[in-house]
C-alpha cells in the first residue's frame, strides 16, 4: 500500500477518497473471491477441505465413541464368546490373584489409665486389614559346585551347577525375564529400569540390560517360530503393521503381527513392503483378514490365498464424516445390522453360516443399492465420496464373510495385538534394527 503524505494524513477530503478507493478494492476481492468458490473446481476443494477438518476433530478431539447412540449394541450379548475367538483349548475359569497373608498379633502388658496388670481375654481380639508392599529384592547368590574324587577312576568330577541364561553370565534367567517383562510388558524403558536398580546399590548399565534381553530372545526365538507355525495351521490369519521408529534416526521400520485365536506372532523390519507378509505367510493357504492396506493385494492374484477384509475400518471411514452427511448414518445402521446378526450367534459356524447367507447376504445386498446410488450423486474427492469409494473398491474382500462362516467381519483381533507394543512405541525412543 503507498505512504500516504504526512500533510494528508489530517486532510479530511483526501481521506474520504481513500476509503471510496479502499471500499472499491475490497468489494471487487469479494465478487472475486465469491467466483472462485462457486466454480466446480474451487467448491470441491472446499468441501474436501472442510471434510478434513471434521474428520481431524473428530479423531482427536472428540469422546473416542464409534457407536450411533440408539443402536449402541447390549453388552450382555456379547458375554459368549463368537466361535472366531472361541479358545482351541480349555481354559480354566479366570482366578484372581490371592494376597499372601500374615497374622500380626499385637500385645500389652500394662493398663494404659492405671498401669496395672493385664489378663488377656481369650479368643477376644480387635481386627483391622493393611495392605503392605515387599520391594523387589536382589539377591547375589554364590553357587559352590563341589569337587569330588571317583574311587574306581580317581578321576576329578565338579558338581553341576543351575540352568543359565548362557556360559559365562552373572545373571539369572529370572533376571533377564524380569527385565524383559518390565520393558515390553510395562513399558518401563531400560534406562530407568538402570536408574531404578543403582538406587538398590547395583549399577547395571543400559547396555548390559539390553544383552539380557537380547540373550532372552536367542534362547525363546525356536519356540516364537513354533508359536508362528500352529497359528499358520489354522488356515485363517488375522495380518497388520505400524509405524515403530528407527533407535537414532528420523526413519521408521514397522511392526508386523500376524495372529489368531491360538496366539500372536511379531516381528520387526525396517520396510513396509509386502514381501515381509509373503516372508511371514511362506506355504501359507488360507485366508488372510486384513485392513485394506495395497501391500496384501499381491495376494488376490494366486489361488492359494483369499484375502478378507475388515468391516470396522469401512465403517469408520463413514463414522469421520457422519457430520457433514446424513447419509452417512444409514450405511453406519446397515454395518451394525451386520454385526448384530454375527452376535445373535453362540458357538457354532453352521449356525453362523446360515445367518450369513440369509440375513447378512440380504442387508449387503440394501448396502450395496445403497452405495452405488450414492456414488452418483456426490463429489469424488468428498469425505463421503472417498469412504464409498474405499468400500466398493475392496466389497470382494469385505464380502467374503458369506462363503465362510470361519472369516470374522473384522482385522480387531490383530490392532488388539499391536496395542502393547504401540502403548511402548513412544516410551522406548525408538527399536533397534534387526
Amino acid at each position: 500500500m503507498e505512504k500516504i503524505r504526512a500533510d494528508l494524513k489530517t486532510n479530511p477530503e483526501y481521506l474520504n477518497q481513500y476509503i471510496d478507493v479502499l471500499h472499491g478494492s475490497i468489494t471487487l476481492l469479494q465478487k472475486q473471491n465469491a467466483s472462485l468458490l462457486n466454480s466446480d473446481n474451487n467448491q470441491a476443494q472446499l468441501i474436501e477441505l472442510n471434510d478434513k477438518i471434521e474428520m481431524l476433530n473428530r479423531r482427536f478431539f472428540a469422546n473416542g465413541k464409534e457407536s450411533l447412540e440408539k443402536f449402541r449394541p447390549n453388552r450382555k450379548d456379547q458375554k459368549e464368546l463368537l466361535p472366531h475367538n472361541i479358545p482351541p483349548v480349555e481354559v480354566a475359569p479366570e482366578k484372581k490373584e490371592q494376597v499372601p497373608q500374615i497374622e500380626i498379633v499385637h500385645e500389652q502388658d500394662k493398663c494404659p489409665c492405671c498401669k496395672g496388670s493385664l489378663e488377656e481375654i481369650k479368643g477376644q481380639t480387635e481386627n483391622y486389614d493393611e495392605l503392605d508392599i515387599i520391594e523387589k529384592t536382589i539377591l547375589l547368590k554364590k553357587h559352590l559346585r563341589q569337587k569330588y574324587r571317583c574311587k574306581s577312576c580317581e578321576k576329578i568330577v565338579t558338581a553341576k551347577g543351575g540352568a543359565r541364561l548362557k556360559k559365562g553370565s552373572k545373571y539369572s534367567i529370572p533376571f533377564a525375564v524380569s527385565v524383559a517383562v518390565d520393558k515390553f510388558s510395562y513399558h518401563l524403558p531400560l534406562e530407568r529400569q538402570s536408574r531404578l536398580f543403582e538406587e538398590q546399590g547395583l549399577k547395571i548399565d543400559t547396555k548390559t540390560l539390553y544383552s539380557q534381553t537380547e540373550t532372552l530372545f536367542q534362547n525363546l526365538e525356536p519356540i516364537a517360530e513354533k508359536i508362528k507355525n500352529e497359528i499358520l495351521k489354522y488356515g485363517y490369519v488375522h495380518i497388520d503393521e505400524t509405524r515403530g521408529k528407527i533407535l537414532s534416526t528420523n526413519t521408521n521400520g514397522f511392526i508386523w503381527s500376524m495372529g489368531n485365536k491360538y496366539g500372536a506372532y511379531f516381528q520387526y523390519e525396517t520396510t513396509r513392503s509386502g514381501e515381509v507378509a509373503s516372508e511371514m505367510l511362506g506355504d501359507f493357504e488360507g485366508v488372510i483378514i486384513n485392513d485394506g492396506f495395497s501391500g496384501y493385494n499381491r495376494f488376490k492374484k494366486g489361488r492359494k490365498i483369499k484375502v478378507a477384509h475388515c468391516w470396522s475400518h469401512a465403517r469408520r471411514k463413514f463414522f469421520d464424516c457422519l457430520q457433514n452427511y446424513a447419509q452417512a448414518e444409514h450405511v453406519i445402521e446397515l454395518i451394525d445390522e451386520l454385526f448384530r446378526i454375527d452376535r445373535s450367534c453362540k458357538g457354532s459356524f453352521k449356525r453362523l453360516g446360515n445367518l450369513r447367507k440369509t440375513k447378512s447376504t440380504k442387508i449387503l445386498g440394501e448396502l450395496q443399492d445403497f452405495l452405488y446410488k450414492l456414488e452418483r450423486n456426490i463429489l469424488p474427492r468428498s469425505g463421503l465420496g472417498k469412504a464409498v469409494a474405499y468400500t466398493l473398491n475392496l466389497w470382494e474382500g469385505l464380502t467374503h464373510f458369506v462363503k465362510d462362516a470361519k472369516i470374522p467381519l473384522t482385522n480387531n483381533l490383530a490392532e488388539r495385538a499391536l496395542r502393547n507394543p504401540v502403548k511402548g512405541r513412544d516410551n522406548y525412543n525408538g527399536y533397534r534394527t534387526i
